[in-house]
């Protein structure tokens, strides 16, 4: 579906040419968050197309949450019909009358989760998560992803050891991680048969030394398909067997599916059914409602019992139920889960084709509307190359592209763009992607090719009318070990953890 296809008098006004706003371009500093050498002023948006403040239209790759497209018709439409019914009350319950869209969500998941909480962000309802497995379980532990980011409130920051690393937080004691199997530059990778028997090994002796110390595992919280990792697709059998270890302990299994959900992989409409395993408790964020402010918990009714009387304050409302029907509506009319297969196929046969032509990108992986590009200084040494993803990012925005780079080390290129995404969207994301890796300037990135590392006579120094990158000045990765890692940087990390795109859950 194109952004150009204007069939009715909403999505007439929303695609008409606007003017340029003549207003001076001042900038919040939200607007520098992956441009900071020339930020983006964004006014406005339409299906998978940004717009702006001089009227340029943005092919958007990374914007998740606006699952069906932004601003789309059908579902500024049951906002705009409901808004009327909006109550806010205290100290007795509210009738909202007979709702469709719990019934709908029943019926595209498995019947054991027939219980739905409601709240309006995806960090509230892995909050409401933990809370369920607590109660149910009496025990108090969880175990999480390395790596892996389920949302930054007080209550949770935990559960994210993304978050906790990159604000110097301690990790708590009853938080138990283990390590994110990752075949491509994991401890153990693709070319050990034994990987995966590894870190299943590694996470069953987490596991019994958290037993042996006392410790009572209430659940196991992850995203079946790791998406600001780097979007990391774990062995299916790795996650059935880390399903079978907690559940062996009386602990829960919580599936995260803010971003992966609701029919992005193409081939299923949740990803934990790609992975083969269910869940106990199901977690969907903002995209459910196409970016308005609601989320659901899925779980078994005799799980959400223990919350007594306080089941009452995670009703679904009428507004609620009028924007995530609309959403259900939409993507099975225009077929966008068959859409996503189709078009991320295609996504993928190029991506391929583009790492065997170039040699900055070692790793493709994803299915349907979602994937991961590492980007490295060679495919031989695997180093990340965050300085070239920070530089393709700002490239890729000057042909009027928006992409992110995420991963532990920011080398990885992110598509997950909105559902209407098509392959003529493809066709032209592939096309500049292509024409940014053949112009990368190669003598700002010469490598030693015996070593495959940055050699001794890089030039450092930013070209006059260069991109400059993300950290304000081009150049090779340092060592590990590097102890001239600049205060700036350190800033961007912090800022970049509070403030990134996955933060709108």
């Amino acid at each position: 579906m194109m952004a150009g296809n204007c069939q009715d008098k909403n999505t007439m006004q929303m695609c008409k040419t606007q003017k340029p706003l003549k207003l001076p371009r001042k900038f919040s500093k939200s607007c520098h968050l992956h441009h900071e050498q020339s930020p983006l002023k964004i006014v406005r948006a339409s299906y998978q197309y940004m717009y702006d403040d001089t009227n340029s239209e943005y092919l958007d790759c990374v914007n998740s949450v606006s699952h069906i497209g932004h601003c789309h018709p059908a579902v500024v439409e049951a906002v705009s019909v409901t808004m009327d019914s909006v109550i806010n009350t205290c100290g007795w319950e509210i009738d909202y009358g007979d709702l469709r869209y719990p019934k709908e969500l029943h019926q595209i998941l498995p019947d054991h989760l027939d219980t739905f909480l409601f709240c309006n962000s995806g960090s509230e309802a892995v909050d409401l998560a933990l809370q369920l497995a607590r109660l149910y379980t009496n025990g108090t532990d969880a175990v999480v992803i390395d790596n892996a980011f389920h949302g930054s409130i007080g209550s949770i920051h935990h559960l994210s050891p993304k978050v906790a690393k990159s604000n110097n937080i301690t990790k708590a004691d009853w938080v138990h991680i283990v390590t994110m199997p990752d075949l491509y530059r994991g401890p153990y990778q693709e070319d050990d048969p034994l990987a995966v028997d590894r870190y299943v090994a590694d996470a069953q002796d987490l596991i019994d030394k958290a037993q042996l110390t006392g410790r009572k595992i209430a659940c196991f919280i992850a995203e079946p398909m790791l998406t600001v990792p780097g979007c990391i697709i774990p062995p299916s059998t790795w996650l059935q067997e880390m399903y079978r270890m907690v559940r062996e302990t009386g602990g829960l299994c919580i599936a995260d599916e803010v971003q992966t959900g609701l029919g992005r992989v193409g081939s299923h409409f949740w990803s934990f059914q790609a992975q083969d395993v269910t869940p106990d408790i199901l977690i969907m964020g903002k995209p459910v409602g196409n970016g308005y402010p609601m989320a659901s918990v899925a779980t078994s009714r005799d799980i959400a019992a223990v919350l007594g009387e306080r089941i009452k304050e995670y009703k679904c409302t009428r507004v609620m139920d009028a924007v995530g029907c609309a959403v259900l509506e939409v993507l099975q009319q225009d077929q966008l889960m068959d859409s996503a297969a189709e078009v991320g196929a295609f996504l993928k046969k190029e991506l391929v084709r583009l790492q065997k032509k170039h040699e900055y990108i070692g790793d493709v992986r994803g299915r349907g509307l979602m994937f991961g590009i590492e980007i490295v200084w060679s495919k031989q040494s695997k180093k990340p190359a965050r300085e070239i993803a920070d530089h393709i990012v700002n490239r890729m925005k000057e042909e009027y592209v928006i992409m992110a780079n995420e991963g532990n080390s920011r080398n990885v290129l992110m598509l997950l763009p909105p559902m209407c995404f098509t392959q003529e969207n493809a066709l032209l994301l592939i096309q500049r992607l292509d024409k940014v890796f053949t112009e990368l300037p190669s003598h700002r990135f010469s490598r030693d090719h015996a070593t495959g590392l940055p050699s001794d006579s890089v030039n450092t120094q930013p070209a006059i009318g260069v991109c400059e990158g993300r950290l304000g000045i081009m150049q090779p990765q340092l060592d590990d070990d590097d102890d001239s890692i600049v205060s700036s940087r350190d800033k961007v990390e912090l800022e970049h953890a509070q403030q990134s795109y996955e933060d709108l859950d």
